[in-house]
């Protein structure tokens, strides 16, 4: 029992060098419910092992579709679609509560390179297995992003 939690232990403490937010999920879900397993008696390590695979899976696909993800892609989108003047847009997932509002306040060329000043509030409430981990329920952002010719948007490296 002592060896399995300091396997899960040593394997949390190494991804968290370089790991995706896919591997971090599978880690603290694998973790959170090999440990519930366990404290309901289970000792054959079959099932725990099974526990801890079902747990990974969970996690990892709560992390890879979060709605930091959602947020990203429609802020990425206002970003390519809004006017040149001043606009916004909000996005709201029904299943989790959290929302994110975008707002475009100016656009202008920096030579051939199109920028534009934003703000951003996005209310995300993490969920399992992040519950209680950072627990941000309100960020607010604000900046300059450009277009790179290549369509990719970066935050302008001139802003400091």
């Amino acid at each position: 029992m002592l060896r399995i939690l300091s396997i899960i232990l040593v394997s949390l403490l190494l991804t968290n060098c370089s790991a995706t937010r896919s591997q971090t999920g599978a880690v603290l879900g694998a973790t959170t419910i090999t440990g519930g397993c366990v404290s309901l008696g289970v000792d054959n390590p079959y099932a725990i092992a099974t526990c801890a695979v079902v747990g990974a899976f969970a996690g990892a696909n709560i992390m890879y579709n979060s709605d930091y993800d959602v947020h990203n892609a429609v802020f990425v989108d206002h970003l390519n679609t809004s006017p040149n003047g001043s606009s916004y847009t909000n996005w709201f997932n029904s299943k989790t509560g959290n929302s994110g509002i975008i707002k475009v306040y100016h656009t202008y060329l920096k030579g051939p390179i199109k920028c534009k000043n934003y703000d951003a509030t996005i209310d995300i409430t993490n969920q399992w297995p992040l519950i209680g981990v950072g627990s941000v329920n309100r960020k607010m952002v604000f900046g300059t992003a450009c277009q790179l010719p290549d369509g990719r948007w970066i935050e302008d490296p001139t802003n400091g």
